[in-house]
């Protein structure tokens, strides 16, 4: 009788913590959703203000946003499947080289991928935006690029180059 009752309370606190697992997943998901959603939003908004987009503009961009962003997420899932599958080869396996070609293989077929879809995306961008807008784009993306490097740059100086990490 009580081997059967800490049986049954035993299958119960397991079903209730894979539930409670299962949830907490969902919401990180959520929460994941939500902060890409916050994103696009920001980023159309510093958008609409540098070139001056229309409603429906901002409605495009927003569609083609959130479709490269659910792209993007089965993409990063199958680049991490390659590492770690290179990170469980087995160097004195006798096939070896053949299953390390196969990776690079697949690494390769995935980066042309994302070059590919982000060309698609800048076309389609473009097919979105006014010649004049395009120009605004041009210009505001090369902007933006020197002070990432200035950025980079600097930071990389603070961290590594004169000065002394401590």
């Amino acid at each position: 009788m009580r081997t059967k009752l800490i049986a049954g309370l035993s299958a119960a606190i397991i079903t209730l913590s894979g539930a409670g697992f299962t949830l907490a997943h969902a919401d990180d998901d959520d929460r994941m959703q939500k902060r890409h959603e916050h994103r696009i939003e920001h980023r159309i908004e510093h958008l609409t203000k540098d070139l001056s987009l229309t409603k429906e503009q901002q409605v495009q961009l927003k569609e083609q946003m959130l479709s490269q962003q659910e792209k993007r997420g089965d993409k990063q899932a199958s680049r991490k499947d390659v590492f770690k599958q290179l990170q469980q080869l087995d160097p004195s396996a006798a096939d070896y080289q053949t299953q390390l070609n196969s990776l690079v293989l697949q690494a390769q077929d995935q980066t042309k991928s994302m070059i590919l879809e982000k060309a698609e995306q800048k076309e389609k961008l473009f097919e979105i935006l006014t010649p004049e807008q395009e120009k605004q784009f041009i210009e505001l993306k090369s902007e933006m690029d020197d002070k990432k490097s200035k950025h980079r740059l600097h930071h990389k100086n603070d961290r590594h180059g004169e000065k002394k990490c401590r």
